[in-house]
């Protein structure tokens, strides 16, 4: 009797532990500061990628026709 008791208290620890964890109203929509500055480096670090891309891109396609005219 003892055990069985032992058992279902156990259960119900466990079962309503991984009902917490999994149903949790946590806010994980909202950005915490870390996240937020992450974000925002990143976006500034793509925005420098397109700006130095585009010219390289097209000095490419400038060289291949001029090549394929020769």
């Amino acid at each position: 009797m003892k055990k069985k008791f032992l058992f279902f208290i156990i259960f119900i620890f466990i079962l309503s532990a991984i009902f917490l964890i999994t149903f949790s109203p946590l806010t994980l929509s909202a950005y915490p500061k870390l996240v937020s500055k992450l974000v925002s480096g990143f976006e500034s670090i793509k925005g420098w990628i397109i700006k130095i891309a585009t010219p390289a891109a097209a000095v490419a396609v400038r060289y291949r026709n001029f090549y394929e005219k020769i």
